[in-house]
C-alpha cells in the first residue's frame, strides 16, 4: 500500500475514472420487467399447464374495465358511452375478445322461431319496462358477469393476447379511459394492468428512494464523524458500486425487477460499512498520532483494518450468495450483483479511501470541547460494558428469552404471493381491485381443462355437477361454464313449459345443434373461450374473488377434490395460481439459502479463528437475530413473500460482521490487556463505536424503502431495522456476555493467529 501511494495514487484513480465511464455506457441496455411468471420455470408446473391451455383456448388474461355511477349505469348516457368505448377497445391490437353487457344475449322460441338478440339494445322510457329489463339482466345467467348487484357498476371484460406486451396494450386501453367522456368513473383491473403498474411505480421508486437514500447516508456520516472527508469518501465508494453493478447486470442482459429495487438501497447501506471503520479509525489515529504524516496515517489504518474488513465483506458476500439456491432467478441474480457491488466496495474502500487520504491536509487542531457529558453511543457503550461485565448470565438469560417468544411468533407466520397486496393506500390501482374483487368476482381466472368426448350427455353432466359445486364455494367469484352456456342455449329450442327449456342437451348431437346455431349468429367467439372448435376440449372458468395466496390454495385444493378421478380431466392452472408455486419457491429458497449462508459463514470464521467454536459464536447471533426476525412477522402478520425472503440472507450476511470486529478487536486488546473484562470494556468503547455507526448507516440506507410504492418494501424497510438491531443488540451484549462467561480458548493470545497483530501503530 504505501508503494501505492507514493508512486501509483495518481494512476489508480484515473483508472476508477475509466471503468466508472465504460460502466455507465451500458446502462442503455437496462430494462424492465415486472412479470412474476418469468420467475417460475418455462416448464414447470402451473406455468406449463397455462400454455397448454393458451394454445387451446388462446389468452387467458384478463384486463376489466369497471365504469361505475353512483346514480346507476342503466340509462341511456352510460349506454351510449359503454358502446363507444366497447368499440374502440376491440379495435386494438393484441385483444382477442372484448365483452361487455352489450354481448348478453336474450334467447327465446317464439312460433317455432329462435331469436338471439342482445338483451340491452336500448334503454326504455316506460319506468316499468325500464325495470323489467333491469330485472332480466340481473336473472340472466351472462349478464351477471358484467353488472355489479347494485346496477350501479359494469364491466367490460377485455382477453389479452399471448403474444402482445403489457407495455403496448396498457397504455392505448388507459389513453381511451383518459379520453372517455362520459360520467362514469374508470377502473382497470387485471393482472396486465398491475404488472404495467409495477413497471412504472418500479421507475419512481428508482428516481425517488435512490436520492433519498444517498442524501440520509451523507447526513448519517457528516453526523458521526463531523468533517467532510468522512462523508465524501464512504459515498464516493457507494456510487461506484451502485455504478459498476448495474454495469454489470446491462451487460449480462438481466432485466430489472422489483427485487432490483433493492439493490442501489442494499449497496447504499453496506457498501459503505468498510469505510465507515477506515474513517473511524483514522480519526483515531490522527488524535493518538499528532505528529505523523497523512501517507502514514493512510497506510496504518489499511494494515490494522484490510483483514477484519476482508473477513466481513467475504462473510458479507456469503450471505448474499445464499440467494443463489433460490428457484427464482431474480433473487439469485440479486444475490449475484450484490456480491459484486459489495466486492466492489470492498476494493474500493480497502484502496480507494487510503490513496484518496493521502491527498488531505492533516486536520487542523479543533478548540477543546466540553467533555463533561459524553456522546449518548459512549454512554450506552459504557453500560452495555457493565451489564456483561457484571451480569453476564443474566444478559444470556434475556435473550433466550427473547428467542422463546420469537418462536411463538414463528407460528403465526405466513407466505403470502399475492401482487394485488403489493398496493396500499387509496392510490386508483388499489381501488380497481378492490372494485374488481368486491362486486365482479375477481380479475385472477383458473381453468379447470378436459380433453375427450367432452359433449357427450355423460361428460356435459359431470361439468354440470361440477358448476354447481364451485358455485357454492367461498372462494369462487363468477363460475363460467360450458353447461351454464348450453343451458341458456336450450330456451332457443325449448318453450319455457317444455321439459328441455333450462336443460342440458339429451344427446351429443343436440349439443352441436345448440352450439350451431350459437355460431351461426355470429357468437362463435363466446363459445371459443369454453369449447375449441374441435369440439376436444372444454373448460371451466373460476375467478378468484380475491389474489391471496390463502384464497388461491384453498380454491384449487377444493377443485381437486371435487374432479378427483374424471377421466377427462387433464390440469388445473391459471395466471391466477401462479403465485402458488411462487410461494412454494419462496419456502423453499428461504429454508436453502438459511442453510446456505449459516454453512457458508461458519465455515468462514471457523477457518479464520482456527477453531469450531468461533464459527458457532459467530452464528449464534445470526440464528437468534433470525428467530426474532420471523418472529417479529408472525406477530404483525407480515407476509413471507418474493421481496420480504430475501431479508434474512441480507441480514446474516450484513449481521455478522458487527460479531466479526468485535472478535477481532477484543483478541488484540486481550493479547495487551491480560483481562477478560478489561478487554471486553476496551472493545466496547472503541470498536463498538464503528460497529454502531456501521449498524445505523444500514438502518438509515434502507429506512427510506418506508416510503415506497410498495407495501412489501415497505414492510422490508422496517424489517430490516428490527433484524439489524437485534443483530447489533446480539454482538454488543451477547456475544461479551458469552465470552466473559466461557473464555473461549481461541480468544486467548497463547494460541497463534493466522493473522499478524492489529489495532497497533508501527
Amino acid at each position: 500500500m504505501k508503494i501505492l501511494i507514493q508512486k501509483y495514487r495518481f494512476l489508480i484513480v484515473i483508472g476508477v475514472v475509466i471503468l466508472t465511464s465504460l460502466s455507465i455506457s451500458q446502462f442503455t441496455k437496462l430494462s424492465i420487467n415486472s412479470s412474476f411468471n418469468d420467475y417460475i420455470p418455462k416448464d414447470v408446473g402451473n406455468r406449463a399447464h397455462l400454455n397448454n391451455i393458451n394454445k387451446i383456448f388462446g389468452g387467458s388474461e384478463k384486463i376489466m374495465l369497471i365504469l361505475s355511477n353512483s346514480q346507476g349505469i342503466i340509462n341511456n348516457e352510460s349506454f351510449d358511452g359503454i358502446q363507444n368505448l366497447t368499440k374502440e377497445l376491440q379495435e386494438l391490437e393484441g385483444i382477442e375478445q372484448c365483452l361487455s353487457l352489450l354481448d348478453v344475449i336474450d334467447i327465446k322460441l317464439e312460433d317455432g322461431i329462435t331469436y338471439l338478440d342482445p338483451l340491452l339494445s336500448d334503454i326504455p322510457t316506460n319506468r316499468n319496462e325500464l325495470e323489467n329489463l333491469k330485472s332480466s339482466i340481473l336473472n340472466n345467467s351472462m349478464g351477471q358477469r358484467f353488472v355489479s348487484s347494485d346496477l350501479t357498476s359494469t364491466a367490460i371484460v377485455l382477453t389479452k393476447s399471448n403474444d402482445i406486451e403489457d407495455n403496448r396494450i396498457i397504455p392505448a386501453i388507459k389513453d381511451l379511459v383518459d379520453n372517455y367522456s362520459g360520467q362514469e368513473k374508470i377502473h382497470i383491473g387485471g393482472l396486465s394492468y398491475i404488472r404495467h403498474s409495477i413497471k412504472s411505480y418500479i421507475k419512481v421508486d428508482l428516481i425517488t428512494l435512490l436520492p433519498a437514500a444517498l442524501v440520509l447516508m451523507v447526513l448519517m456520516l457528516y453526523f458521526s464523524f463531523r468533517e467532510w472527508k468522512g462523508v465524501l469518501l464512504p459515498f464516493s465508494v457507494v456510487i461506484l458500486s451502485i455504478i459498476f453493478s448495474f454495469g454489470l447486470m446491462a451487460v449480462l442482459g438481466w432485466e430489472i425487477s422489483l427485487m432490483s429495487v433493492l439493490l442501489p438501497i442494499m449497496l447504499i447501506a453496506i457498501a459503505n460499512d468498510y469505510g465507515i471503520h477506515l474513517i473511524n479509525l483514522y480519526q483515531e489515529k490522527v488524535i493518538l498520532y499528532k505528529n505523523s504524516s497523512m501517507k502514514n496515517v493512510a497506510v496504518n489504518i489499511y494494515r490494522e483494518l484490510r483483514k477484519p474488513i476482508l473477513i466481513t465483506a467475504l462473510t458479507t458476500i456469503g450471505g448474499m450468495l445464499g440467494l443463489l439456491s433460490h428457484k427464482m432467478p431474480p433473487a439469485a441474480e440479486l444475490g449475484v450483483l450484490a456480491s459484486f457491488g459489495i466486492s466492489s466496495a470492498l476494493l474500493m474502500s480497502l484502496l480507494l479511501i487510503p490513496i484518496l487520504l493521502s491527498f488531505w491536509n492533516k486536520p487542523k487542531k479543533k478548540a477543546p470541547v466540553n467533555k463533561a457529558r459524553k456522546p449518548i453511543v459512549d454512554r450506552v457503550l459504557t453500560l452495555f460494558s457493565k451489564w456483561v461485565t457484571i451480569y453476564p448470565k443474566r444478559v444470556v438469560l434475556s435473550f433466550i428469552l427473547v428467542a422463546l417468544i420469537s418462536i411463538v411468533g414463528l407460528f403465526f407466520l405466513k407466505v403470502d404471493t399475492n401482487i394485488e397486496s403489493y398496493f396500499i393506500g387509496k392510490s386508483d390501482i388499489r381501488k380497481g381491485i378492490d372494485l374488481v374483487n368486491e362486486k365482479f368476482g375477481g380479475s385472477q381466472y383458473v381453468s379447470i381443462l378436459f380433453k375427450g368426448d367432452v359433449l357427450s350427455p355423460e361428460s356435459l353432466q359431470r361439468i354440470d355437477n361440477y358448476t354447481k359445486e364451485i358455485e357454492e364455494l367461498p372462494e369462487a367469484g363468477h363460475v363460467i361454464s360450458p353447461s351454464i352456456f348450453l343451458k341458456e342455449l336450450s330456451k332457443a329450442m325449448y318453450m319455457p313449459n317444455e321439459k328441455g327449456y333450462l336443460k342440458l342437451p339429451k344427446t351429443q348431437d343436440e349439443a352441436f345443434q345448440y352450439l350451431e346455431i350459437f355460431s351461426m349468429s355470429g357468437y362463435d367467439d363466446q363459445v371459443s373461450q369454453l369449447i375449441d372448435y374441435n369440439y376436444e376440449n372444454a373448460r371451466i372458468l373460476v375467478s378468484l374473488k380475491d389474489g391471496s395466496n390463502q384464497t388461491g390454495k384453498s380454491l384449487l385444493k377444493s377443485l381437486n377434490k371435487i374432479t378427483e378421478g374424471d377421466p377427462l380431466l387433464v390440469c388445473i392452472a391459471g395466471p391466477g395460481l401462479s403465485k402458488i408455486q411462487i410461494a412454494d419457491m419462496v419456502i423453499q429458497g428461504q429454508i436453502t439459502s438459511l442453510i446456505l449462508a449459516f454453512v457458508i459463514i461458519f465455515i468462514i470464521l471457523s477457518i479464520i479463528f482456527k477453531s469450531i467454536v468461533a464459527g458457532l459464536n459467530g452464528i449464534l447471533p445470526l440464528v437468534l437475530s433470525t428467530l426474532i426476525l420471523f418472529g417479529v412477522m408472525g406477530f404483525l402478520g407480515i407476509s413471507l413473500d418474493i421481496v420480504t425472503t430475501l431479508l434474512s440472507s441480507i441480514m446474516i450476511g450484513v449481521g455478522v460482521d458487527y460479531t466479526i470486529h468485535f472478535l477481532w478487536r477484543y483478541k488484540a486488546d486481550y493479547a495487551k490487556l491480560r483481562d477478560n473484562k478489561q478487554a471486553i470494556i476496551s472493545t466496547l468503547n472503541t470498536a463498538g463505536r464503528g460497529i454502531v455507526f456501521n449498524a445505523f448507516s444500514v438502518i438509515v440506507g434502507f429506512s427510506v424503502l418506508i416510503f415506497s410504492n410498495f407495501a412489501p418494501l415497505r414492510f422490508f424497510g422496517v424489517l430490516v431495522a428490527v433484524s439489524i438491531f437485534s443483530c447489533l443488540i446480539s454482538g454488543l451484549l451477547l456475544i461479551p456476555a458469552i465470552i466473559t462467561i466461557t473464555k473461549p480458548r481461541f480468544l486467548e493470545p497463547h494460541l497463534k493467529p493466522i493473522y499478524e497483530k492489529i489495532y497497533t501503530y508501527n
